[in-house]
């Protein structure tokens, strides 16, 4: 595993040598997006929701780096042999790598790779606890441009091991 994540990184950073000699067809984008979360627990799934803000510099049409910082705005309970569990995505940091495909000239797809460390909180009848996880993590995407310089989004992330999200964003490019 070792092995085959730095060959990867060893391949991003050759084609983005290229990339950054290029700096004229670069641009800064900034957005926000709104995440349904899926939580595996065992003993069933949850969504509780977040709203991230996400940042990042397009080198080229074809790749990019990304920042996002995302907060729970929502828990969804389960139930365990009758006692509630409420679950909640206190916040969330990731760094990706965005592979880019242009379909057309307003329509793309993307792939994502990159880390992402993840803080769950639960709670049940006055008792709480939290629990932060980090991983590699990876996602698809679909981006509409809106006009030049907007755009709407749609993709799946997983994060890491059993707590995935479906996101759908607001992109600015300046």
């Amino acid at each position: 595993m070792k092995r085959s994540l730095i060959a990867l990184a060893l391949g991003a950073a050759m084609i983005s040598v290229p990339a950054a000699a290029n700096l004229d067809q670069g641009y800064g984008y900034i957005g926000g997006q709104l995440n349904y979360f899926d939580l595996d627990t065992g003993l069933g799934s949850v969504n509780p929701m977040a709203l991230t803000f996400l940042g990042g510099y397009q080198f080229n049409p074809y790749l990019a780096l990304e920042g996002r910082i995302g907060v729970g705005v929502s828990d969804d309970d389960f139930d365990v042999w009758g006692e509630n569990i409420s679950l909640e995505v206190d916040h969330y940091y990731a760094g990706y790598l965005v592979g880019t495909l242009p379909l057309t000239d307003w329509v793309s797809v993307y792939g994502l790779l990159g880390y992402a460390e993840t803080k769950i909180s639960a709670s049940s009848g006055g008792n709480s606890a939290d629990e932060s996880d980090n991983d590699l993590s990876y996602g698809l995407g679909l981006k509409m441009n809106a006009s030049e310089n907007a755009g709407f989004t749609l993709e799946y992330i997983e994060l890491y091991d059993d707590v995935s999200s479906l996101n759908l964003g607001f992109t600015y490019q300046f």
